[in-house]
């Protein structure tokens, strides 16, 4: 087992911090139990057809495709576009993934964490996440183990980005920057002004905020 990031030349924290929310009946079940949280994928290692193929990184984790037959009325309404949005930043990140970094953790099954406390409590001044709801947590040594340091504000922009149309090579350039863990990442996009006129700005992730996507079982640590 490596103890050094997937993506970038860092090693592995000893400790993750949680925002918890014991309103998941999933979360506060293993919590109350065991004292555990454990990603999708890892949970599913013991049935080998499927740890087979989370080893060679052909899982597959999307619950749906795009629709395959022609759409009929080719101009997106605006409450389609918000109805699809969140769905389709996942589905880009995922799909990006799976074919130039099969073997790093899915957004669609991995556990979200931060390395330090100091991030927690930048994340919950800018989002207004109650710090009371923070675990600290401690990851379970395992070969089967995989984590993953990205920045959470790209796929914050990419939601703001993704309400107007994208060519190819941008959302190509989100998620390559995302999946590898590059900084200084910044990009021109038309957004409203005060005014609420559409205006060309350079927007970045600033300060970016980095998170840890982990494929694995992770312990609380009592207070």
């Amino acid at each position: 087992m490596s103890s050094v990031l997937m993506n970038i030349n860092e090693p592995i924290p000893d400790n993750f911090y949680i925002f918890v929310s014991y309103n998941n009946l999933i979360t506060a079940n293993n919590l109350g139990v065991n004292k555990h949280i454990i990603s999708s994928a890892y949970g599913e290692c013991s049935d080998q057809e499927f740890r087979d193929k989370y080893l060679n990184g052909t899982a597959q984790y999307l619950p749906f495709e795009p629709c395959l037959h022609k759409v009929d009325c080719h101009t997106i309404s605006p409450f389609l576009m918000s109805t699809i949005n969140d769905y389709r930043v996942e589905y880009d990140a995922e799909k990006y993934r799976a074919q130039y970094y099969s073997t790093f953790p899915s957004r669609l099954s991995a556990i979200f964490a931060f390395g330090d406390y100091e991030t927690c409590k930048l994340v919950a001044q800018k989002y207004n996440w109650s710090l009371h709801t923070i675990k600290k947590f401690k990851l379970l040594p395992n070969p089967l183990m995989r984590v993953v340091k990205v920045d959470m504000e790209i796929v914050s922009l990419a939601r703001l980005a993704y309400r107007s149309p994208l060519s190819v090579d941008t959302i190509n350039i989100f998620w390559d920057t995302y999946w590898s863990g590059k900084k200084g990442f910044a990009m021109e996009l038309a957004i409203p002004d005060e005014t609420k006129i559409l205006t060309r700005k350079i927007i970045n992730p600033n300060p970016s905020i980095f998170e840890y996507l982990i494929e694995g079982a992770l312990i609380l640590q009592e207070r």
